[in-house]
């Protein structure tokens, strides 16, 4: 996640990114916006995919229903002509295609699950590090110089991509690495 998509998640929450002076963090307040943030649309995804999902579950009862009402129309003594079983064989085949394309919607629905997995991955590193910052912060820090020693440290480090960096995991790693050197 760059800087244009945490502004972004901030401006969407209503809030603005706290300037990048020693003791100007909003922390607690940012976090949690953020946080609510992720929640939300983990909870609205979640909320839509079922509505999709029941959507799914109601055809696939209606193909059945309809397969259902052609082996009954099947034996009756017309639907013995050839032309008739062709028809009906036609529609049977197409229900079928149908009952398919309506399971395979519901394999790619599962996308959410995992979407949602991911963000509560992420929602709790970001609280890990919120934590951890909160800390390093707070009153452990005896001296102003201390604060803009960190505060520069946060700066330079910055929040644009890595390439080095490939997911949420390895930044989490690299920040328990530098935290057991200290």
């Amino acid at each position: 996640m760059d800087q244009s998509e945490i502004d972004a998640l901030l401006k969407a929450a209503g809030t603005q990114p706290a300037p990048s002076t020693p003791g100007a963090l909003a922390g607690h307040e940012v976090e949690g916006r953020v946080i609510s943030e992720i929640d939300a649309v983990t909870a609205v995804t979640e909320r839509e995919t079922n509505k999709v999902m029941d959507q799914l579950d109601l055809i696939s009862q209606l193909v059945n229903r309809q397969q259902t009402l052609i082996t009954e129309v099947m034996k009756h003594s017309g639907a013995q002509d050839p032309a008739v079983q062709e028809a009906i064989h036609q529609i049977l085949s197409a229900a079928k295609d149908i009952q398919d394309k309506v399971f395979g919607a519901m394999d790619l629905m599962q996308f959410q699950d995992i979407t949602r997995q991911k963000l509560e991955r992420i929602v709790f590193h970001l609280r890990q590090i919120h934590d951890y910052i909160v800390e390093l912060l707070g009153t452990g820090l005896k001296s102003e110089g201390e604060r803009a020693s960190i505060s520069r440290t946060i700066q330079n480090t910055g929040t644009t991509p890595d390439e080095k960096k490939a997911d949420a995991d390895a930044v989490v790693e690299e920040f328990l690495r530098s935290k057991n050197k200290g």
